[in-house]
């Protein structure tokens, strides 16, 4: 009973009477237990506590994106600061990463990368090169404090919807990569539903990264990630630690080249395993 008293006392709300205390504690009770037995409930409530930290994350590195807004080099720094001193330590994730010398080609480039679930975000944040911005769907720009962050580190919204905005997002992507210098980080594969699609393989590339590879006249860094199914999975309700990113060689795409690529990176025998 004495214990029993401790834990009410540290949940004593002021503003709540006896009844909606011991509600309280009842509450809190069982999500302990569900925890402790649940491996269900364990892995929900750390993704959802996850999927919350980047928004209070985002919340946290507004007052510094605010002093120099749209600056892609010194925010996308300040955002990948935050995210491998944060999240990276408090889900004990660990990432190995092979060929970050391939980054050092003297020019801008564009990145590849496939796509598996939210968590791509830590391990981009880890191995993210300078001057690079990223390329995301609109609805992200409207998330909250994480969408605002976004904004301020000049990423480039597509509207996918509108196969005429999106058009001419592409467009305007290929002037800002030759006027700004910078290099441009895009997911070809587009949206990742973990729960609905085999986690080892790769859905099927887009073809606007090698479209604006084509116009732009520059080379594309391909980063696979391994697969996340032995520490992220929905299926299996698993959420411990652990991803690896390889950096392969560049290349580069001409014209006639583009279609033959794409074609090759659809096929379904592609792994997304490493």
């Amino acid at each position: 009973m004495a214990g029993t008293g401790a834990i009410m006392s540290l949940l004593h709300l002021p503003w709540a009477d006896d009844t909606n205390q011991c509600l309280i504690f009842l509450l809190f009770s069982l999500l302990a237990v569900s925890l402790a037995v649940s491996r269900t409930v364990r892995f929900y409530f750390k993704y959802y506590i996850f999927t919350v930290g980047f928004a209070l994350l985002g919340l946290a590195a507004l007052p510094l994106l605010i002093l120099t807004p749209w600056d892609v080099d010194k925010n996308t720094r300040w955002a990948s600061l935050l995210t491998r001193h944060t999240v990276k330590h408090i889900y004990g994730m660990k990432i190995y990463t092979k060929g970050l010398e391939h980054f050092e080609c003297g020019r801008p480039f564009i990145i590849v990368c496939n796509h598996q679930s939210t968590v791509d975000n830590v391990g981009m944040m880890e191995i993210i090169p300078r001057y690079t911005v990223l390329m995301m769907k609109k609805s992200l720009k409207y998330a909250g404090p994480f969408g605002l962050a976004a904004v301020l580190c000049g990423t480039i919204f597509v509207d996918r919807s509108n196969p005429e905005k999106a058009k001419q997002a592409l467009e305007d992507t290929v002037d800002i990569i030759l006027k700004e210098k910078v290099n441009l980080w895009m997911f070809p594969e587009g949206h990742r539903n973990m729960m609905k699609q085999r986690e080892d393989y790769m859905l099927p590339f887009k073809k606007g990264a090698f479209n604006i590879a084509v116009k732009a006249q520059l080379p594309i860094i391909p980063i696979v990630m391994s697969s996340q199914e032995s520490f992220f999975s929905f299926k299996h309700r698993r959420f411990t630690s652990g991803m690896v990113y390889r950096i392969l060689k560049s290349f580069h795409l001409f014209r006639r080249e583009a279609c033959s690529w794409t074609m090759c990176l659809n096929s379904p025998t592609v792994s997304a395993r490493t």
